[in-house]
C-alpha cells in the first residue's frame, strides 16, 4: 500500500513468549480513531489462543484502513485491508454498534489466518466452509 499514512504501533506477546509486532496505517488525521481497532485486534489474538490454542505465526501483523476500499475489508496473510468504516472510531461521533462491528470485522479478518491462509480451501466449492468457521468464530467471541 502507498499513501500518506499515520501509524498505530503496538506489541502483541504469545503464549510461547514471541513479540508480534502490531502496525495500523491509517489516513493521515485519523490516529486518533485508531486505538479500538488496536484493542480490538489484540482482544482477539488472545482470545484466539486461549479458546483453540491458535497462535500467529508470523513476527508482524499489519492491517491498513483506507476510505475508498470498496470492500468491507480483504484477509491477506500478514496485511489485512479495511474499508475505514471498521477500523475508525471515536466516542463523540460512534455508536455501540459500531464499535461492536469494528471489533468483529478485526476479529473476523484476523480469524481467517488459519481458517482461510494456513489452512485453505482445496477447491471454490470449499469457500462456505472457510467462510463459516471464520464466521462462528467471529461471532462467539462476542459472546
Amino acid at each position: 500500500m502507498a499513501g500518506d499514512f499515520d501509524v498505530l504501533r503496538d506489541t502483541f506477546t504469545t503464549r510461547s513468549g514471541r513479540e508480534v509486532a502490531l502496525e495500523l496505517y491509517v489516513d493521515r488525521g485519523n490516529l486518533d480513531r485508531a486505538p479500538w481497532a488496536m484493542t480490538s485486534l489484540k482482544n482477539s489474538m488472545k482470545w484466539d489462543e486461549e479458546r483453540f490454542g491458535l497462535e500467529y505465526d508470523l513476527d508482524i501483523y499489519m492491517i491498513v484502513a483506507v476510505d475508498f476500499f470498496n470492500m468491507g475489508a480483504m484477509e491477506n496473510k500478514g496485511l489485512n485491508i479495511f474499508n475505514s468504516k471498521y477500523v475508525l472510531a471515536r466516542t463523540d461521533t460512534a455508536t455501540d454498534k459500531d464499535y461492536l462491528d469494528i471489533e468483529r470485522v478485526i476479529g473476523h479478518e484476523y480469524f481467517h489466518n488459519w481458517t482461510g491462509n494456513r489452512v485453505t480451501c482445496r477447491d471454490w466449492f470449499q469457500l462456505s466452509l472457510k467462510e463459516g468457521l471464520t464466521v462462528f468464530r467471529d461471532q462467539v467471541i462476542q459472546l
